[in-house]
Formats: structure tokens, C-alpha cells, sequence
């Protein structure tokens, strides 16, 4: 069965992350980590991209998730994609979301799971077979199926205004790398052109994905994406898909493409 689309609009870019805040808070609620629960699920994995969701949405979920009392100890943050470059540059998003996670109370950094970087002697192939490892050790599938990949509990992400999303990028043959958890791109039309990333099978695998789509430069992506029976090869955004809920958190800026 296929999860209908929910959209919700916010006035701007910094209202939409409040409001990506608030469903954050209503989500922590729910797995038991703000009043611990005996039925609650022991960890909580999620995913984030880089960009704004890194620079703007986590900083408000942080906010937000403190203010409410959420505990950040049994949270586990993952990496919708990452930049092969050396620890530390710039364009890596792991550098933006650890300083975010450093007042998150309670967070054990230890929990922050990013991918191998250049500078340690590993190629780009071997950081993508690591971090597959990693999140197939540590994120249990939600069935026993021979074969079933790990399920993440929450995948946040961007959107480039090419329908890019995470480092899966339009004009890209999405059948060859079906069944895979993750990948290595070695040719990124955005620099810088190493990524490694999550696929659409791990993505569409998580119980919920939520993309925050914000700003005039990115309506006709949204556009695009939101087209019925759009496929990934046009828009690798409006094919990804959670389980259970596909949450699209936009602004007034990025609806202008959209009919009424």
C-alpha cells in the first residue's frame, strides 16, 4: 500500500523548521523519550541530510527537543548522505550536525554515526561498503525476511533545485543500485563529486521520511516532485517514500509553482 503524501506549509524557510520541530517533538513523544514508557523502543534511529537541513532544521529540532524534555541518549543520528572529503573540511555535513548535537541533552557521541573520511587511506568504494556495515549491524529490518533492509525510524531531507535529494540525482538509472543500502557516487554534479549515500531502497525502507523543501529556487523541484507517477530518473525527490508516513515541509516561497 502506498502512504499518501502530507504537506504542510510554513510562511518561510525558518517557519518551516519550526514546524519540522514541532512533528519532531510529536515523533520523540511517541517512542517513549520524553516520559520513558516500558513498551518503548530501546534506540531511535534517524538520518539527516546536509545543507539546511543540517544548518537550520537541526538546530530547531535540537531547540525544541530540549524545551520539551526529550531524552537524546537512546537517539542514534545517521547520514542521509556525506561528502568524501577529509574530517573536518567545510563540505562535511558531519561537521554542521556534531556542533548542533553538542547541546542536545543527554546525546552520546558515540550515537553520531558518520561515514569514513579521504584522509585516512580508505577509497571512496570502501567508505560505502563501511557505513552499509555499520547500519546494517546497528538498524534492525522491521521484518525477517531473508534479505530485508534496515529500517530507520526518521530520514530528513533536502531537496537541490534540480529534484536532487540526498546525493541521488536526477538522470541516474535507479535500477542499478536496487537492493543496495548504500552507495559511493564518484561523479556528483554538485561539487564536491565524492559522496557516499543512502539509496532509495534504504530510504523508502525507513518508517518515515520527511523532506523540507524551502525557498523560490526550489518550487519547480516541488513542482516536479509532486507530479502523480513522477519517477526517480526525473525526480529522484518525489520517489522517495517512507512506510509509514512521506511528510513534505515546505514554505509559501516554494509552493508558488503548484496549482491550487
Amino acid at each position: 500500500m502506498t502512504v499518501e503524501r502530507e504537506i504542510v506549509t510554513g510562511t518561510d524557510a525558518a517557519d518551516a523548521a519550526r514546524l519540522t520541530a514541532e512533528r519532531f517533538v510529536r515523533f520523540a513523544t511517541e517512542r517513549g523519550l520524553v516520559e520513558p514508557r516500558e513498551d518503548a523502543p530501546a534506540e531511535t534511529h534517524i538520518a539527516v541530510s546536509g545543507g539546511s537541513v543540517a544548518t537550520s532544521v537541526m538546530p530547531a529540532i535540537v531547540a525544541a527537543a530540549d524545551g520539551a524534555g526529550v531524552d537524546w541518549s537512546h537517539v542514534h543520528v545517521w547520514f542521509a548522505d556525506e561528502r568524501f572529503v577529509p574530517r573536518g573540511h567545510d563540505d562535511r555535513n558531519a561537521a554542521a550536525v556534531a556542533s548542533v548535537l553538542r547541546g542536545a541533552k543527554g546525546f552520546v557521541p558515540t550515537h553520531l554515526h558518520s561515514t569514513l573520511s579521504s584522509e585516512i587511506g580508505v577509497s571512496l568504494d570502501e567508505a560505502a561498503a563501511a557505513y552499509e556495515r555499520e547500519l546494517r549491524v546497528n538498524v534492525p529490518p522491521r521484518s525477517r525476511t531473508p534479505g530485508a533492509l534496515p529500517s530507520l525510524d526518521l530520514v530528513l531531507l533536502g531537496a537541490g533545485p534540480d529534484g536532487h535529494t540526498a546525493s541521488l540525482f536526477p538522470g541516474r538509472d535507479p535500477e542499478a543500485i536496487a537492493g543496495r543500502v548504500v552507495v559511493a557516487v564518484a561523479d556528483s554534479p554538485k561539487p564536491p563529486p565524492e559522496r557516499v549515500t543512502l539509496t532509495f531502497d534504504a530510504i523508502d525502507a525507513a518508517q518515515r521520511v520527511w523532506a523540507i523543501v524551502t525557498g523560490e529556487g526550489k518550487a519547480e523541484a516541488l513542482r516536479v516532485a509532486l507530479t502523480p507517477g513522477v519517477d526517480a530518473r526525473t525526480s529522484p525527490l518525489g520517489a522517495v517514500r517512507g512506510t509509514d508516513e512521506t511528510l513534505f515541509v515546505v514554505d509559501e516561497a516554494a509552493r508558488t509553482a503548484l496549482a491550487d
